[in-house]
């Protein structure tokens, strides 16, 4: 007992979801949207949390708003908010990036994060947010100590600052491991039976120190069931102010510009190729992927002005990436590739990219530049346990069929990430003949 005292909060309540309640009570449709990566892409808490709110509200009609995205964090979060959630007009949204923006420092958690709201209260006052926390093996420890992990402590500023509710999922999984009926981690080769537990009886929430299993996701599930109802009792229905600016940097201005059809002229067509709805590559990205474009051809180039403080890019990883370098204002400022440890055959993920320094508030013109300039893929690759100095014919990427996939150097990209405006659409390039 004395150790579950010292566990963190499991909830905030705040200014409750009372928006959300009062539609819901009078039988009308909610629409709920579920922002997050990897974790809420899964058909589990987020699957859950529609029966549990559809059990609460019975004569409510629920519409989901699907718009999770693997692998990435509040950053791009905000950039496609507008596109991929706000448009569809949600009444409750839901925000998961606690894991994957552990990586980030808290001082830019906070200022994305404060974006998401921003953006949310400009373009709807009436839509209910909700900050959901899951964890890692690496943040077990910290809740056990009784505090929050440096990503959801940097989030829960954020929800203190504009008495947004919050959940704490990972309170209930520390509880079970100190009691010794979980096991936050078991490799596959250990069975389970169909209760999802192990042959000591001890459930097993991870596989892979991080996605929850079935059984792991209802625990997440148990934990809102347990917590909504006294968050949806809270509050009292209205339009939500936005109070002052915790963060000066605040995302609230983040966008993502895409790459339209008008970018790509004549001359560009000898190097850049968009690719269609049904290209397998295509389908490897995803439903959430924007338009993709393909730069095939050393040289080929992506530019755009805008008028804002950040920049970045969103792409596909993939094993046929090739390095590119940007351009800010006609001076190199950066030398990067979409690819990484995790790019194997036969996967193509959206990708985020930043330029880490922050830009004067002023107009900026962004070049990306394909390089001719081979990357060590077998290096990378190595360090993943994974041998790719065998052909791995794939026929999916750009290398062609029967040859390695990796021997593959494109840039995938779907448009641009900023903190700002456009100035002027994107345009593509090929290298002069």
């Amino acid at each position: 007992m004395l150790r579950a005292a010292a566990l963190p909060p499991e909830f905030s309540a705040r200014d409750g979801l009372p928006n959300a309640r009062a539609k819901a009570l009078a039988g009308g449709q909610v629409r709920v949207a579920f922002l997050g990566g990897s974790i809420t892409a899964a058909n589990g808490w987020r699957v859950h949390t529609l029966e549990i709110l559809r059990g609460v509200f019975p004569k409510a009609a629920f519409t989901e708003i699907y718009a999770a995205v693997s692998g990435t964090g509040s950053n791009y979060g905000a950039a496609r908010l507008q596109r991929d959630v706000l448009r569809h007009k949600p009444d409750l949204l839901f925000v998961e990036f606690a894991v994957n923006d552990s990586g980030q420092r808290t001082d830019a958690i906070a200022a994305q994060m404060e974006g998401i709201v921003r953006q949310t209260w400009a373009a709807s006052p009436g839509t209910d947010i909700c900050f959901v926390y899951t964890l890692t093996i690496n943040m077990l420890e910290r809740i056990k100590a009784g505090e929050y992990p440096p990503s959801a402590a940097a989030m829960e500023k954020v929800a203190a600052h504009y008495c947004i509710p919050s959940v704490q999922f990972g309170v209930e999984v520390a509880r079970r491991d100190e009691a010794g009926t979980l096991v936050f981690h078991a490799p596959s080769s250990v069975k389970a039976d169909a209760a999802g537990n192990d042959a000591q009886g001890r459930l097993i929430f991870t596989r892979d120190k991080t996605h929850p299993t079935d059984a792991g996701h209802r625990i997440y599930a148990a934990t809102l069931k347990r917590t909504l109802p006294p968050i949806l009792e809270t509050g009292r229905p209205g339009p939500h102010a936005i109070a002052a600016p915790l963060t000066a940097d605040n995302w609230q201005r983040a966008q993502l510009v895409t790459i339209p059809d008008s970018a790509a002229t004549a001359q560009a067509a000898s190097a850049w190729r968009k690719l269609a709805p049904r290209d397998t590559v295509a389908a490897q990205a995803g439903s959430m992927a924007p338009p993709i474009w393909v730069a095939f051809t050393p040289g080929a180039t992506a530019e755009f002005r805008f008028k804002g403080t950040r920049i970045g890019l969103i792409g596909l990883k993939g094993a046929d990436n090739g390095k590119f370098r940007c351009f800010i204002d006609g001076q190199p400022v950066a030398t990067d590739t979409l690819f990484d440890s995790f790019s194997t055959p036969g996967r193509h993920p959206l990708k985020p990219w930043f330029f880490q320094n922050m830009l004067s508030d002023s107009e900026h013109t962004v070049r990306i530049e394909l390089l001719a300039e081979k990357i060590n893929k077998a290096a990378i690759m190595k360090k993943a346990g994974v041998n790719v100095a065998d052909p791995t014919p794939d026929a999916v990427t750009s290398a062609g069929a029967g040859t390695s996939a990796y021997d593959g150097h494109v840039l995938y990209l779907c448009g641009f990430l900023i903190v700002g405006e456009p100035v002027a659409a994107p345009v593509l390039t090929a290298p002069a003949p």
